[in-house]
């Protein structure tokens, strides 16, 4: 295993696992290059601009896969371009992107946004869409730090913590173990995504949220593109009032409900914006990002493909079962290094603010202000030169597993303040989750 985890940072070794590079893919990545460097005067690139544009698109699907962008680095070496942008994958320039301001544009991982579709496009004449907000000392303006302490101050309070400890919570847990069983312990799929819906508390409320969120696949309303596309085809026509539906819900929910309007602390933020924030960004993340962390954990979702290993052959439930589940910590650990090899978010970006040159195979490129870096999490938590013995094995107990973690958008608890604000909320249900139905599993093995 040794030698096939050192080739991510050594090109000669990449030939032992029998990575080549072919005509199409040197062509594209070709293109990619000379659409992000070349210079001004260059109209050999502007006329391949249209099919860049193409390419960029194709590109932008496969680069929310861990597994492509691992291709993609065997092939090129750490740094590449890809996707409209550049991917600077060690773990290093991670953790140096993490950490520092990010100015950012309108895109959710490699995907572009539509504007039309984000909060205040059409109220109050300014944006205030978090994940696209830059932050200050990144051409920011102050807006993001306003917007985000609103967001942390109103829905994430001690009341947060206490109700995930509340009675209602532990029979929401009892139900889940309830139809973990009867789905014979996960075999059927199905109860995966059913039961993440159940709710005690208003069922008219929660099926116009289930409705929008799920059936109505309501992060593809935010996509461009896509969105207008499935919009023309019918599928999303009622897209837009069932956003202003769901919208109205959470602002009449006690936590926005309470928000005192006015406050320049919050940039005079109105209960309107912030729950036609909220709706975009459960959308996008929210919905998202716990279920498939927590199909990954459950075993419903196998571990990514990363070529010359056999990492997507690891059972995570045979390690399950093996956990100390009276000990939470190990229960974090599992957690950690199952999102370690299948990261929920495989990529974020930031935007250049000034020219810089980085290093693609064998040359320095310059590259301009302006310039999409793409933050690839997933790679960074490849990089062998950290995460040294069993790379690409599963091992919950490696060292600094959770201090050098990037699943939350950090370094581990690290951050310059884009830390995924439900981390904690995140972290601690799904180890109840695992808790419960890991008990459930040692009861009635199969």
């Amino acid at each position: 295993m040794t030698s096939e985890t050192s080739a991510i940072n050594d090109p000669v070794p990449n030939a032992i696992i029998k990575v080549r590079c072919g005509i199409t893919e040197s062509i594209a990545h070709y293109f990619q290059l000379l659409n992000l460097s070349h210079s001004r005067f260059n109209i050999f690139a502007w006329l391949f601009k249209p099919a860049n544009h193409l390419l960029t698109l194709y590109q932008s699907i496969g680069a929310n896969q861990g597994a492509y962008l691992y291709r993609k680095r065997l092939i090129h070496g750490s740094n590449f371009a890809c996707a409209g942008g550049v991917w600077l994958s060690d773990f290093s320039s991670v953790k140096k992107n993490l950490l520092e301001p990010q100015a950012r544009t309108y895109k959710v991982a490699s995907s572009q946004l539509r504007v039309s579709a984000l909060p205040a496009s059409n109220f109050g004449h300014r944006s205030n869409f978090l994940l696209s907000l830059s932050q200050k000392g990144a051409g920011g303006n102050g807006d993001w730090e306003a917007y985000r302490k609103c967001v942390e101050d109103t829905l994430f309070t001690e009341e947060t913590s206490l109700r995930m400890k509340d009675e209602t919570s532990k029979a929401l847990i009892q139900k889940l173990a309830e139809g973990y069983k009867e789905s014979g312990l996960g075999k059927n799929r199905a109860f995966f995504s059913k039961e993440d819906h159940t709710d005690p508390f208003d069922e008219a409320i929660m099926k116009e949220i289930k409705i929008f969120h799920y059936d109505m696949c309501s992060a593809a309303y935010h996509f461009a593109i896509l969105g207008p596309l499935l919009q023309l085809l019918k599928f999303g026509r009622k897209w837009p009032d069932q956003f202003q539906i769901v919208a109205k819900i959470y602002e009449n929910s006690p936590a926005i409900s309470l928000l005192k309007e006015g406050q320049d602390k919050y940039n005079k933020m109105s209960k309107v914006e912030l729950a036609l924030l909220m709706t975009s960004i459960m959308s996008l993340a929210g919905m998202i990002g716990p279920l498939t962390l927590c199909n990954i954990v459950l075993g419903n979702r196998k571990l990514c493909p990363f070529e010359g290993h056999e990492t997507n052959e690891i059972l995570v439930t045979d390690i399950w079962d093996t956990l100390n589940l009276d000990d939470r910590d190990e229960v974090k650990r599992y957690i950690y290094e199952c999102g370690r090899l299948r990261n929920p978010v495989s990529n974020t970006h930031k935007v250049a603010q000034e020219d810089f040159v980085a290093k693609i195979g064998r040359r320095d490129v310059s590259f301009p202000k302006g310039t999409i870096i793409f933050i690839p999490l997933q790679l960074a938590s490849l990089d062998t030169t950290v995460h040294r013995k069993n790379t690409f094995g599963f091992d919950h107990n490696r060292e600094k597993l959770c201090p050098l973690s990037t699943i939350f958008h950090s370094v581990g608890d690290k951050t310059n303040g884009r830390i995924c604000p439900g981390k904690g909320v995140a972290e601690e249900m799904i180890i109840d989750v695992l808790i419960a139905l890991g008990k459930l599993r040692k009861r009635n093995p199969c």
